[in-house]
């Protein structure tokens, strides 16, 4: 029996929370959180195959320290941290890899692309 892969959302606009979920079903059980102390927490308490983090959280800290907090966690070294974010100025993509993020996928986006770009990430759909 397959093992479903889990990918936790670190988005706090609530549209975009149910975009993203619904993309994702036929690949993966999602758990959506909307802060970065949320996804913290959930890192700390459950194992996720990916995290797809928006940047510009309301409330809280950003995704950027959120991705430092969780890189801090010994078992998520080698998990992909994704930024799905509005940020998509020239230099913007650059700066967030520099960052250390996994990659890099500018809002707005069509559900092929963001399939697509996920799926180069998780470990049994390349």
């Amino acid at each position: 029996m397959k093992i479903p892969l889990k990918i936790l959302v670190v988005e706090d606009d609530l549209i975009t929370q149910e975009i993203l979920s619904l993309y994702l079903t036929d690949y993966a059980h999602v758990i959506v959180v909307a802060s970065g102390e949320e996804a913290i927490n959930e890192c700390k308490s459950d194992m996720f195959d990916a995290v797809l983090m928006d940047i510009r959280l309301r409330n809280g800290i950003d995704g950027v320290k959120t991705f430092k907090k969780i890189k801090e966690i010994e078992s998520y070294k080698n998990i992909p941290i994704l930024a799905i974010t509005a940020y998509a100025m020239r230099g913007d993509k650059e700066y967030f890899l520099k960052e250390g993020f996994n990659g890099y996928l500018p809002k707005p986006f069509i559900k092929e692309t963001f399939i697509d770009f996920v799926k180069q990430f998780l470990p049994q759909t390349k």
